[in-house]
C-alpha cells in the first residue's frame, strides 16, 4: 500500500500564472554554524527576490547566533526580516512568532541547520496552483552519508519520509517535516492547533488540523528540486535525542489513523521481537520464523529502494540487513521512552 501511495505522487505541475509572494520563516536556536549557508542558499533562489521575504526567529540561541545574523541581513540584498523570541520558548512559539510576522500569504518553513535548492521555493509554491491546496510536504534527506552511521541514520530517515509522503498521497496523512513545508497563513491560522503540553509536533499536529477541516486540502511535492537536506546526527547519543523527541508525539496525537499506524508499527516490532522466545519456547518453528523475517525484509527492501531511487542515494545490502535486524528493538525502545521522562535538544531540556 505504501509503495502504491509512493508511487502515485507526483512534482506539483508548472504554473501558467503569476509567481505569488513568499515569506519563508525558520526558527532557529544554536545555528551559528549552519545560518549563513541556509541564507546564502535563499538568496540564490530561481524566484523573483522582490516576492521573497526571509524571516528569521531566534529562539533564545547561546552562541552568536542572533549577531551573525543581523550582521548577514546588512550584507545581502534579499530581505531578511529577523526578531528575537521575547514570549515563550521552543520551536512552536518561534514559528507562531515567525508566521505573525510575515507578510504574505504563501508560508514555507524549513530549519536553520539545512540547505535548499535553487528551485526549492518556485518548486513547493506550484503546487498552489490548485486551488484546493492547503498544505505541501516537501522531500527532506539526511546527509552526509559517508560513515556507517550515517548510512544507517539515511535509511531509516528515508523511510520515514517516503512512508510519510505515500500515507499523505492515498488521503490519509500521517507525517510531515517542518523542515521542508508550505502552506496558506489564512489556513495556518484557522487551522492551528494549541498543544503547549509538548514542545514537539509543529509540523505533524499542523497537518492533522488541516487534513480535517480540507479533506482535499494537502500534497506531497514529489520533486528532486525540492528536496530539502539536513544533518545526520553526530552521535548516538544526540540520535537517540532527536528520536526520543521525535517519538514522544504519538501519545498526543487524535488523528485515529495516525494512532492505529503507530499501534500497527509498535505491535508488528514488538512480535518480532518475541519471535526468538516462541522459538526457544516451541511455539514457533525456526523455519516459520526465519520465512516471516526473510519476507518482511523483501517487502521493505523493495519500497526504501524506490525512495533511494527519488533521493539518489545509495545503501550497500549488508547496510539494510543489519538496520532490518536491530530495527524491531531500536522501535520499541524508542516507542516506551518517548512515554516517559524528558529530552536534551540544542542544549536545552524539555519534557
Amino acid at each position: 500500500m505504501f509503495w502504491l501511495g509512493w508511487e502515485k505522487a507526483q512534482p506539483c505541475p508548472l504554473a501558467d500564472n503569476d509567481e505569488p509572494k513568499v515569506s519563508i520563516v525558520v526558527a532557529v536556536r544554536n545555528e551559528e554554524e549552519s545560518i549563513a549557508d541556509l541564507i546564502d542558499d535563499i538568496s540564490k533562489q530561481n524566484y523573483s527576490s522582490e516576492l521573497l521575504e526571509l524571516i528569521i526567529i531566534d529562539d533564545h540561541s547561546e552562541d552568536n547566533t542572533a549577531a551573525l545574523i543581523r550582521e548577514l541581513t546588512n550584507s545581502t540584498s534579499l530581505n531578511i526580516r529577523f526578531k528575537s523570541l521575547d514570549k515563550g520558548s521552543g520551536k512552536k512559539d518561534a514559528i507562531s512568532a515567525g508566521i505573525e510576522l510575515a507578510s504574505n500569504e504563501y508560508i514555507l518553513t524549513t530549519d536553520g541547520d539545512c540547505r535548499v535548492p535553487q528551485d526549492w521555493v518556485a518548486s513547493m509554491v506550484r503546487c498552489f496552483v490548485n486551488p484546493e491546496i492547503q498544505f505541501v510536504s516537501g522531500p527532506v534527506k539526511l546527509y552526509p552519508q559517508d560513515t556507517f552511521f550515517q548510512r544507517l541514520q539515511a535509511i531509516e530517515f528515508s523511510s520515514l519520509i517516503t512512508s510519510g509522503a505515500a500515507t499523505l498521497t492515498l488521503g490519509w496523512p500521517t507525517m510531515a517535516n517542518a523542515a521542508n513545508m508550505a502552506f496558506r497563513k489564512s489556513t495556518y491560522n484557522e487551522a492551528k492547533v494549541d498543544s503547549k503540553e509538548i514542545a514537539s509536533g509543529d509540523d505533524v499536529f499542523l497537518l492533522h488540523s488541516i487534513s480535517q477541516r480540507y479533506k482535499n486540502g494537502y500534497t506531497f511535492c514529489r520533486d528532486e528540486n525540492a528536496i530539502v537536506t539536513t544533518s545526520s546526527s553526530a552521535s548516538l547519543q544526540s540520535f537517540y535525542q532527536q528520536r526520543k523527541r521525535w517519538s514522544g508525539k504519538w501519545q498526543h496525537y487524535n488523528d485515529m489513523p495516525t494512532v492505529l499506524l503507530a499501534a500497527f508499527v509498535f505491535l508488528v516490532n514488538i512480535t518480532l521481537l518475541s519471535v526468538p522466545i516462541l522459538v526457544f519456547g516451541d511455539y514457533v518453528s525456526w523455519e516459520l520464523a526465519i520465512n516471516l523475517f526473510v519476507v518482511k525484509m523483501l517487502f521493505e527492501f523493495w519500497f526504501l529502494r524506490e525512495g533511494q531511487k527519488f533521493f539518489k542515494t545509495t545503501f550497500l545490502l549488508h547496510e539494510f540487513i543489519i538496520l532490518a535486524i536491530i530495527y524491531p528493538a531500536y522501535v520499541t525502545i524508542m516507542a516506551l521512552a518517548g512515554l516517559i521522562g524528558s529530552y536534551q535538544w540544542k542544549g536545552r531540556s524539555t519534557q
